[in-house]
């Protein structure tokens, strides 16, 4: 709704003689307008824009003007390393424990005489002959090396040095230096040496003297075997007056007549005289007296009894053989000989050089 209102010109001058207004009810909106007039003010946002223009050029200046400039790490060590101090110290420590320290006692040096025992045995008296470098007969270290045997001063170096010796033994003679005997004690050897005329006391006593007719300096050993085997010693002994006795009394004492092995003998996975090969084969021998009827026996893996096979027998010889430095004689003697049997002994005998001999 619109209301006219009318004022005499006077009252507004000369310039006009009349205006609208419009009424406040026809718009609202005039009034409030007229009343709140917006006002900006620009000194704020300029110098916001100069703060920030500031610190981008401060920024701008660290990381791009003077850059932070790293180096990598480079190691250096010197040659040298003094520690002066260090050693000062341990010099200081050095003379302080010098100062307390006592002077050690003095050790007396330990002397000896001689080397060796002076209770050494007396030589035996040598003949006295005048000296004759032309005359070798009379010369008296001719005889030297055996009274030294004799006297048992070379029982301490046995099997060092050999010497050969001729032995015979049931007629069978032979020089060696390294003599094995092998006796089969077993009960048909011993019935057919007794049916022979060979009695137990003949067969020690041809060993026997065997063994007295070695040198000093021939080495000798016995073994007597059924299916286990049992020997003098272990090795090989020089033939020594000691040694002799030894085994003479070994022979009267522990020779076995009864035909059976005796307990503690050593009894091989195969036994019987393969084993017993293997074992005089092991000194290296020259000589093998073997005394047997060649009916060679052993056990089977089940226990019971067996003939050993010829071709077996003459394998394992033949590879002994070959083992050795030197081929081994090997003579047999032997008791009533079945043929089948003496001609494969005259064979293994006669292949390496030794003798049949069948009593």
């Amino acid at each position: 709704m619109s209301v006219f209102i009318t004022l005499p010109l006077h009252s507004f001058g000369d310039s006009a003689d009349f205006f609208y207004m419009e009424s406040p009810l026809e718009n609202p909106l005039a009034g409030y307008r007229k009343q709140v007039k917006p006002s900006f003010k620009i000194g704020p946002l300029i110098w916001a824009l100069i703060i920030q223009v500031a610190l981008l050029l401060i920024a701008v200046f660290v990381v791009v003007v003077i850059p932070n400039i790293r180096k990598d790490p480079e190691f250096v060590a010197k040659k040298t390393i003094y520690l002066p101090q260090r050693e000062l110290e341990h010099s200081v420590a050095l003379s302080e424990f010098q100062q307390v320290a006592s002077k050690p006692a003095l050790m007396e040096r330990l002397t000896t005489e001689a080397l060796i025992s002076s209770d050494m045995p007396a030589l035996p008296a040598l003949p006295t002959q005048d000296f004759n470098p032309f005359d070798n007969a009379m010369n008296p270290l001719n005889d030297a090396a055996a009274l030294l045997g004799e006297s048992g001063l070379m029982g301490s170096l046995q099997g060092l040095v050999s010497e050969s010796s001729t032995v015979s033994f049931f007629g069978i003679k032979d020089q060696a230096t390294r003599i094995v005997i092998a006796f089969d004690i077993s009960q048909s050897v011993l019935t057919k040496a007794k049916k022979s005329g060979i009695s137990i006391q003949q067969l020690q006593e041809e060993a026997v003297n065997l063994i007295q007719e070695l040198n000093a300096n021939t080495l000798f050993g016995l073994i007597q075997f059924s299916r286990s085997y049992d020997f003098f010693e272990d090795y090989l002994v020089a033939g020594t007056k000691a040694n002799k006795e030894a085994g003479v009394i070994w022979l009267e004492k522990e020779f076995r007549t009864d035909g059976k092995s005796g307990r503690g003998w050593i009894r091989s996975t195969v036994n019987g005289i393969q084993s017993v090969m293997e074992a005089s084969f092991a000194w290296q021998p020259d000589v093998i007296f073997l005394i047997s009827d060649g009916d060679f026996q052993r056990t089977t893996p089940s226990g019971g009894s067996e003939n050993v096979p010829w071709d077996e027998l003459f394998r394992d010889v033949h590879k002994l053989q070959e083992q050795s430095e030197k081929d081994a004689r090997i003579h047999f003697v032997g008791f009533q000989v079945k043929p089948q049997h003496k001609d494969q002994l005259q064979i293994l005998v006669g292949k390496y050089g030794g003798q049949y001999r069948e009593l």
